[in-house]
């Protein structure tokens, strides 16, 4: 669960201690070993914040459900705790099981080696290895590419990371989306009730980046779109506010009192989140880079209209002609956040607000539309998830690198 305010200032202090040791003396230590895969993979390990209520967390949840409904046996080790992420979010726990043919660590690099103590160096040691990996930029820190060292392949959750972290390897990568499952619908009366305003939702978690997430850019669309008016609402959900004041409090600087912005900053649950994306009329993202883009999936997949930047690993589930995508310059990337120190040579993309306000103003002038438009990607998505499942990926990886043959060290290493 969320720690006292004591012990978050504690470790505040203490990161910088624990950075240095993961990034300086863990690589040095920590011994890594070459596996062949496994002639048949009937037991899987997934290790990640399992019980944080992230974009981490909640994808390797996804990826628990997506290997228990494939029949394989799945244990589990939460490490949340470890980064101060532990909001008590219910997950499948199994911390014991027959000995796993392969382990998911379901996490950023940078958190790998301290997850790999904390869950057990001798089963790792023994294990087929993969990392899950979700990037958002065109290049790899040296931190990442270090980190393949200590893997045997890598899954992503889109072609855009893909081709990021193949560059620097010749082990598999294989792209393997977010599992994410298309919600029971809910009646309009329901999501609603007696608020017949126009709703754009957009939601993410502070600790994932404020610059990248770019919800300053989110509220000036909204506001050019329309200015004061009473008919219009944006809601933004948050969470992990009391982790990141700064940010939030730059949020309530950009709101600056409008009545019809509303900023809510907590941890609900998947029934919760999923009530508020049926009670939109639109779903915004302006983020500068994505990954993948999980609440834009599930925004998708709930039959919502989407507006979204027109760039990175969101377009694999956003094509331009079933959403409504926002022009962008390619800019310089800049972005103090820890996840990138040592980046070198990247770029992300600037939404264009204008043409983002624009987009808004078209689904409410046309919700008929914007509707038809949002079924027919909630049809496509679900057949794009459905073809690239976490099962389909393994066989993806065997194909590659034949059972009982060790895998060459391979080309680990940063581009000259």
């Amino acid at each position: 669960m969320a720690s006292s305010p004591l012990i978050r200032t504690a470790r505040l202090a203490a990161r910088p201690v624990a950075r240095a040791v993961r990034r300086h003396i863990l690589p040095r230590v920590m011994p890594t070993m070459r596996h062949p895969f496994p002639e048949a993979v009937r037991n899987v390990r997934v290790v990640g914040l399992l019980s944080s209520s992230s974009g981490l967390g909640e994808s390797a949840r996804l990826c628990i459900d997506s290997l228990t409904r494939a029949g394989c046996g799945v244990t589990t080790a939460d490490v949340a705790a470890l980064f101060d992420s532990d909001d008590g979010v219910a997950y499948p726990r199994r911390d014991s099981g027959p000995p796993a043919d392969v382990a998911i660590y379901h996490l950023n690099p940078t958190m790998l080696l301290p997850s790999i103590l904390r869950a057990g160096l001798p089963q790792h040691l023994r294990t087929y290895s993969i990392g899950y990996w979700a990037w958002e930029l065109e290049t790899l820190p040296p931190e990442w590419v270090g980190a393949l060292r200590f893997v045997d392949a890598v899954m992503v959750p889109s072609r855009f990371c893909q081709e990021a972290v193949q560059a620097y390897t010749s082990k598999p990568v294989v792209v393997v989306p977010h599992p994410v499952e298309r919600p029971a619908p809910v009646a309009d009366s329901v999501a609603r009730g007696a608020d017949a305003r126009f709703r754009v939702v957009s939601i993410f978690n502070l600790g994932s980046s404020f610059l990248r997430k770019n919800p300053v850019a989110a509220i000036m669309a909204f506001r050019a779109a329309f200015g004061e008016s009473e008919e219009a609402e944006l809601v933004l959900k948050i969470s992990d506010g009391a982790r990141y004041p700064a940010e939030r409090d730059r949020i309530h600087a950009a709101i600056a009192g409008a009545r019809n912005i509303r900023l809510i900053d907590a941890v609900w649950d998947r029934a919760a989140l999923q009530g508020l994306l049926a009670s939109a009329d639109a779903y915004l993202s302006l983020h500068r880079s994505e990954g993948f883009g999980l609440t834009l999936a599930e925004a998708a997949l709930a039959g919502i209209p989407v507006v979204a930047t027109n760039w990175s690993g969101s377009t694999d589930i956003c094509p331009p002609e079933l959403c409504y995508p926002v022009d962008h310059a390619l800019v310089p990337f800049n972005d103090p956040h820890p996840a990138y120190a040592g980046l070198r040579r990247a770029r992300w993309a600037e939404p264009d607000v204008a043409h983002a306000a624009e987009q808004l103003r078209r689904i409410r002038a046309a919700p008929a539309e914007a509707r038809a438009r949002a079924r027919a990607l909630r049809t496509w998505l679900a057949e794009y998830l459905a073809r690239h499942d976490y099962r389909g990926a393994l066989g993806e990886i065997a194909a590659r690198m034949p059972a009982g043959v060790p895998e060459a060290l391979g080309r680990d290493a940063a581009r000259p």
